[in-house]
């Protein structure tokens, strides 16, 4: 260990001697590196025309090469004549009897009127049956953008893009800066993120 501190010691004294050789001195270039040729001028006009003839030689339209006349087609051998077969044509069935068909009636559940498809609601607005069916969704954040494939929302853990279905009959509609647009049995309501 002293050997390493001697050495360094040594070292420090001789920077300390020679403040050219220090730490933070800058090294001097020589005069005549510092000033190099400069590039002829006739390598760059020929640099020059290079670049436009290979410009003119890759823009100059192809031209076409000569096709080989092509041989004659001959006709196609006439076909033979197809002579039609008479078929026995079978009197029509006679037609049969109506018969009287009764409909039972059978009791509809009411369904509720759907809100107009451009009107969005807000979830308290639902219907309360519409409400106590939703499922429970935990929507964890969102990314909007002025380009709707970039457009993303974190629910439940996964990452969904507009028109995906995040639970059985709950669809994203549109993702917007500050909430999302989603439809469940014709109802468009709308939820914050």
């Amino acid at each position: 260990m002293s050997y390493i501190l001697d050495a360094l010691r040594k070292a420090d004294a001789e920077r300390e001697r020679d403040p050219a050789r220090g730490i933070h001195a800058q090294p001097a270039t020589p005069a005549d590196a510092r000033t190099g040729r400069a590039t002829p001028g006739w390598v760059w006009a020929g640099a020059a025309l290079f670049g436009a003839v290979l410009a003119g030689f890759i823009a100059w339209p192809e031209e076409p090469r000569p096709v080989a006349a092509a041989a004659p087609l001959e006709a196609p051998a006439p076909l033979p004549a197809v002579v039609p077969v008479a078929t026995a044509v079978s009197p029509p069935a006679p037609a049969p009897l109506p018969t009287l068909v009764v409909a039972r009636p059978v009791s509809v559940a009411p369904t509720p009127a759907a809100a107009p498809p451009d009107r969005i609601l807000a979830f308290a607005d639902l219907p309360a049956d519409v409400q106590r069916e939703l499922p429970k969704l935990v929507i964890s954040g969102g990314v909007h953008s002025d380009n709707a494939a970039q457009r993303m929302l974190v629910v439940g853990g996964q990452v969904v893009n507009e028109g995906a279905e995040l639970a059985p009959g709950v669809v994203l509609e549109q993702i917007r800066a500050r909430n999302a647009v989603l439809r469940y049995r014709g109802y468009r309501y709308s939820v914050a993120y």
